[in-house]
């Protein structure tokens, strides 16, 4: 649970931060050889002629039925050599900019694309609507615990062919952080392309800093939809950071044991791996889980399940072993707030979570298994987070951190609380000083049943009520409305 954080270091050289491992080192070569074998004597279907020529030409080859490509052990290898390790997810403006991979933190973005709002006091439900999208955009824009934007929910308002250009429109007119949409084809990933050019140095500024990365989901098992895979290749191409986030439920589309969905989801990984550097070597691309466990009664994931965090741990440790960036969803707390009466009784919720080895993650403001999403949710998730990501935080761990001398001298005298170590390190070593709330235990004190709901409410309120204007050009407005016009 340690590794070195030289970049961290002023006068102290080495840091150290918790994290949540699952896998031996034995475990994570078992897993990255099943993988392997996976790919080679299993495959994946590509439904898609040209992705599949594409990969064939590159070297994969067909199974005898014809419907599955099998990737050899050295493309796999070859696309892991040429994938970037490190590369910049770019704000609209350079202080947004998040440089992956981190050490010292989680970049965290609100879950995605949730189908309809939920109020959590009323415990009614309505479809989602294009004004949602906005309001999700501004709350993102406005809450510094949050580094990027992904769709919180879907235009459900909005026609199919025209929905994830609307939503990425209004990304890029109120936010300035980085951007994380999606696309369903190829065409519709072009002119997502295009959109974002405009608010770089065109298609060559943008491939330099990317303001937009793409989550785009392998279906499990070890399937590849059409319009999903023509849609990576093109965001390849232009050097769109790709996010392949499978979605594997233990039990339902993986295998029921831990290890088992693990070694499944490295494999769709790295069968996706391979489309990106195979479209274009050296294009960035996200190794990404969003795994879970199975509810086998329901036929439906169970986000709750303390093993989908453990299965999620062992995911981000596979992307650390072949030195890739990565994104772990499921950073947030659910209806788990219908049960809270203060911010610090969800903090050993989202512990477990920060401890995840995970460069991003995601899933703030989402309800009923990421299914929708709350604006009540969305505030208590970021209050919570804001406690339980000191947590993760990152520890000296040097000669001087330990001192010696402190130890040396307290034993002679029986009295720590005088030395200098002491003044100089309690403070920014215990979180809990400057932040009384952050706590495992909770606190004494009155509590009102739905108080913390009501507040997280009248927080939203008060931020969407703010006087806004658009943070886009009249020029950038118009030629986003020409491109999502434009058949």
């Amino acid at each position: 649970m340690r590794r070195e954080c030289s970049s961290l270091a002023s006068e102290h050289e080495h840091m150290s931060r918790a994290r949540l491992e699952f896998l031996s080192k034995e475990d994570i070569e078992r897993v990255h050889a099943t993988s392997i074998r996976i790919l080679e004597e299993v495959g994946a279907r590509v439904n898609s002629e040209h992705v599949t020529k594409m990969l064939v030409d590159a070297g994969a080859s067909m199974r005898a039925s014809g419907n599955r490509v099998l990737f050899p052990e050295e493309l796999v290898r070859s696309s892991l050599r040429s994938a970037p390790k490190s590369f910049v997810l770019a704000g609209k403006d350079k202080s947004n900019d998040l440089n992956l991979p981190t050490e010292d933190r989680l970049y965290l973005a609100n879950g995605g694309e949730g189908i309809f709002i939920k109020d959590m006091i009323s415990g009614e439900s309505r479809y989602a609507s294009t004004e949602d999208v906005l309001n999700f955009t501004v709350l993102t824009e406005e809450m510094p615990q949050i580094d990027l934007w992904w769709q919180m929910v879907g235009a459900i308002d909005q026609p199919p062919e025209k929905k994830y250009l609307i939503e990425l429109s209004i990304a890029f007119a109120n936010t300035n952080k980085h951007i994380q949409s999606m696309a369903g084809s190829g065409p519709e990933a072009r002119k997502s392309i295009e959109m974002a050019s405009l608010f770089t140095d065109g298609p060559e500024g943008l491939a330099k800093r990317p303001v937009l990365s793409t989550v785009l989901c392998p279906i499990s098992p070890l399937t590849f939809e059409k319009g999903l895979a023509e849609a990576q290749i093109e965001f390849s191409r232009a050097g769109i950071p790709v996010v392949a986030m499978v979605a594997a439920v233990a039990g339902l589309t993986s295998p029921a044991t831990l290890i088992g969905t693990i070694a499944q989801a490295n494999a769709e990984n790295l069968a996706s791996l391979v489309i990106s550097q195979v479209a274009k070597k050296g294009s960035p691309w996200v190794y990404s889980s969003d795994s879970s466990a199975g509810d086998l009664k329901i036929g439906s994931v169970n986000y709750g399940a303390f093993e989908t965090f453990v299965m999620r741990a062992g995911s981000a440790q596979m992307a650390r072993h072949y030195g890739l960036p990565s994104m772990m969803a499921g950073v947030g707390l659910e209806n788990q707030t219908l049960r809270m009466t203060d911010v610090e009784d969800g903090v050993p919720f989202m512990v477990i979570q920060s401890l995840i080895d995970s460069d991003l993650g995601s899933g703030i403001g989402g309800v009923d298994q990421a299914a929708g999403a709350s604006y009540e949710q969305y505030i208590i998730d970021v209050w919570t987070w804001d406690l339980a990501k000191g947590f993760a935080r990152p520890f000296e761990t040097d000669d001087a951190a330990i001192s010696f001398e402190t130890i040396k001298a307290a034993a002679l005298d029986g009295n720590f609380l005088s030395k200098r170590h002491t003044i100089s390190s309690f403070r920014k070593e215990f979180y809990a000083i400057s932040h009384p709330k952050a706590v495992l235990t909770g606190s004494a004190g009155d509590r009102v049943p739905g108080a913390l709901l009501k507040r997280a409410r009248d927080e939203a309120s008060r931020i969407l009520a703010k006087p806004r204007k658009p943070l886009a050009s009249r020029d950038q407005l118009e030629q986003m409305e020409r491109i999502v016009k434009r058949p």
